[in-house]
């Protein structure tokens, strides 16, 4: 088994306190659409957690998910049960996906699922397929737009032209 340290961004603190804080940030000025959808945080993951995703990964995480996962552990909604997953069940699934990829957000119990797929220690692509309805589609290379499209509206808005499948697009 290879090893894999993970780089908690010692080097790179200032940078990983602006992404913090966008976190913060984004979370704060969405509060009213975070009571509608009914999130619920999780918990920061620990460090521990965090080595072992990159050990079952087989690579280094890109410094905006390891610092989503400080932030919080994935998130809960009363939105069609749509949820950021935690890293503890990412770990459980990841033997149905390629090395590098894994399930994210998924919702109504895994109907419809994104994935990221991990290229490098910076670089990284949320997946979606619609159901499996089409081709699998690289969506976006942010959880922070990811997350800002979801909390616009939830997942299907107040029309279909407002479903996060078409605000996705805008946020790209």
């Amino acid at each position: 088994m290879q090893t894999i340290r993970l780089n908690l961004n010692l080097q790179t603190v200032g940078h990983n306190c602006t992404v913090m804080n966008n976190y913060e940030k984004l979370f704060h000025e969405e509060n009213d659409n975070l009571k509608k959808l009914g999130v619920k945080l999780n918990a920061p993951a620990t460090i521990s957690e965090l080595i072992t995703l990159e050990q079952v990964l087989n690579c280094k995480l890109p410094t905006e998910l390891t610092t989503f996962y400080q932030y919080c552990n994935g998130f809960e909604t009363d939105d069609h049960l749509f949820r950021v997953i935690p890293i503890q069940e990412i770990i459980e699934y990841k033997s149905e996906l390629p090395d590098n990829t894994f399930h994210f957000a998924e919702y109504m119990i895994y109907s419809d699922q994104w994935l990221i797929k991990v290229y490098n220690s910076e670089k990284y692509e949320i997946l979606n397929d619609d159901h499996k309805s089409k081709e699998l589609l690289g969506l976006n290379n942010s959880i922070l737009k990811f997350l800002k499209a979801y909390l616009n509206g939830g997942l299907f808005g107040k029309t279909e032209s407002e479903s996060f499948w078409n605000r996705i697009n805008n946020y790209t």
